[in-house]
């Protein structure tokens, strides 16, 4: 059975036309990178407030790297209590197509005792579907492995064993770990800045860069625990875990800020979230 799309029409177009148009119009502008990075971090949110960052970013993945043999999307909103969990359903519905799940998926749940993800979970989980459609146009037949991580140490070994995994299988993957990064205002009860322009400034070159600083100089442990200390990411375990999937498979990982925005940027609230894509 294929997890269904419900956020599809709320939260991107449901219309297989409009969402093309939509995909292929994020980040037109953008230049491809003259790096070959393997990975990609992107936002999840609604696309009217994230999809050109997540688009710039994967104009920039699929420039470098545009037949993968497997996607491997790291995502889902998880506590540290998790669990860590891995789909191995059938596929994926989109408006874009249909994405089917790698065998490798069940392989990694028994290696690493993962939990299943559910086929249609209770809530719709926005971390992984806002990202569907992007995979479907930019990756178009590409099988997909979706692992849902909890913001926890055991990111980074799950993300190690993944990447290892895959190169030892001789496989072609791209990465892509999806999270958000601060969530501020009485919204999400957390505004130690009160409110204007002090709080935007605030989130935009200090709680948002703090994360961001740690991705770019290459440390998903100090990604991980800024996200969590600081709450500057909703999902910092699946960044930390792409990045040491990228490591584990290429031998480095030589991460580039693509785009970094806030929602206020779009529409002045108090409550506004901060989003980024970074090549990795």
């Amino acid at each position: 059975m294929d997890r269904p799309a419900p956020l599809a029409g709320r939260w991107y177009p449901r219309d297989p036309g409009a969402c093309r148009d939509a995909v292929e119009r994020y980040g037109a502008d953008v230049e491809p990178a003259s790096e070959p990075h393997r990975g990609l971090l992107a936002p999840h949110a609604g696309w009217a407030f994230s999809g050109d960052v997540a688009g710039r970013g994967y104009r920039g993945l699929a420039a470098a790297h545009p037949d993968p043999s497997v996607v491997v999307l790291f995502g889902s909103h998880r506590g540290p209590d998790g669990p860590d969990t891995v789909f191995v359903g059938e596929g994926w519905a989109t408006p874009l197509g249909r994405i089917a799940t790698h065998p490798m998926a069940a392989t990694l749940r028994e290696a690493l005792s993962l939990a299943e993800e559910p086929r249609e979970p209770i809530r719709p989980d926005n971390a992984v579907e806002l990202h569907l459609p992007f995979i479907a146009h930019y990756f178009p037949g590409a099988p997909m492995i979706m692992l849902g991580i909890a913001m926890a140490p055991a990111a980074l070994e799950i993300g190690r064993h993944v990447g290892a995994a895959l190169r030892e299988a001789g496989e072609a993957p791209v990465f892509i770990g999806s999270t958000d990064l601060t969530h501020y205002g009485p919204n999400y009860a957390f505004a130690p800045r009160g409110r204007g322009p002090e709080a935007v400034r605030w989130v935009r070159e200090e709680n948002d860069r703090g994360f961001l600083d740690a991705i770019e100089q290459g440390d998903p442990g100090r990604a991980l625990s800024h996200g969590i200390e600081h709450q500057s990411a909703c999902c910092p375990g699946a960044a930390a875990a792409t990045m040491e999937a990228v490591r584990a498979f290429e031998g480095a990982v030589h991460p580039r800020l693509v785009s970094h925005t806030l929602s206020w940027d779009i529409r002045p609230d108090d409550s506004f979230v901060g989003y980024a894509s970074v090549l990795l």
